[in-house]
């Protein structure tokens, strides 16, 4: 996914309403349902135009679309379900929110002065919209050199693991383990001098630690964040940790006398009720 966090913010109690609405405006414009996860039929080869989601259950009031979406089709979300629709989107230049109601897409923070919190002044939500509102630096228990993930892999070994039904995540953890290999090959061969560049290459590969919430635009979002009404849940659980957590209990209510595999148990623990999110899986060639 090209954005580190994307989430769409309905002031609505039905998740299946929004859900069922997604395919139906996806549909409309040619993409087609499919089910990556134990038990479905894969991702069909050759599809590459892909949109991902999931509808969280519920929560204060909001239900939340996690993933990136299909920006275009968000006018028409909102026009058929009677619903303003906040998108929230941090990447590694950019990070910010968007009101779209009916078929206009707004960016001032006037117009999100009526989702204020409680008490919350207007100035408030000004000077975090334009990062001029401290907030303090998330705490980290990454190691210095992040592990890989799912969506760390070259996209066309993301794609392919899913092409074949394979969990993306178990592709990572072999990708780190030969990485390790060949690093520890590299040090071998290089003596003590080959250290610095090894870790370089190490922080290369695996994307270095640094916690894009901590950098400016991440520094933003949560400043806006913080003064608007909306849920406690609206960055975590992040898509990547909910898609590794449905995978596992779907696979575990298929399969419950299977044995976990290494980090399973951390990703159900994870999201505990992956399974009351709404998939929403669409692509076309």
């Amino acid at each position: 996914m090209s954005q580190t966090w994307s989430s769409l913010f309905l002031p609505a109690h039905d998740s299946p309403a929004v859900a069922g609405a997604l395919r139906e405006i996806l549909e409309a414009r040619g993409y087609a349902p499919y089910d990556p996860f134990p038990g479905g039929t894969g991702t069909p080869p050759g599809w590459s135009d892909l949109v991902r989601l999931f509808v969280a259950p519920p929560c204060e009031g909001w239900v939340r679309v996690i993933g990136e979406p299909l920006e275009t089709a968000l006018p028409e979300l909102s026009r058929r379900l009677g619903l303003p629709v906040i998108h929230g989107w941090l990447g590694e230049q950019d990070g910010g929110f968007a009101l779209v109601d009916g078929e206009t897409r707004h960016t001032d923070p006037v117009v999100f002065e009526r989702y204020l919190r409680p008490g919350e002044p207007f100035d408030r939500l000004r000077r975090a919209w334009h990062g001029e509102l401290p907030v303090e630096p998330l705490a980290s228990d990454q190691p210095p050199v992040a592990v890989i993930g799912a969506d760390d892999l070259p996209p066309d070994i993301r794609q392919l693991a899913e092409e074949k039904g394979v969990d993306s995540r178990r592709v990572g953890n072999l990708f780190e383990r030969l990485s390790g290999s060949l690093f520890g090959k590299l040090a071998r061969e290089g003596g003590a001098d080959a250290s610095d560049e090894q870790e370089q290459a190490r922080a290369l590969v695996m994307g270095g630690g640094r916690d894009i919430w901590n950098s400016l635009p991440g520094q933003r979002v949560r400043a806006v964040a913080g003064v608007l009404a909306l849920p406690a849940t609206w960055r975590a659980p992040g898509w990547d940790a909910v898609r590794e957590a449905y995978h596992v209990h779907r696979l575990r209510e298929r399969a419950p006398r299977m044995p976990l595999m290494p980090g399973d148990k951390e990703a159900m623990d994870a999201v505990p009720d992956a399974l009351s999110y709404l998939p929403v899986y669409m692509g076309k060639a």
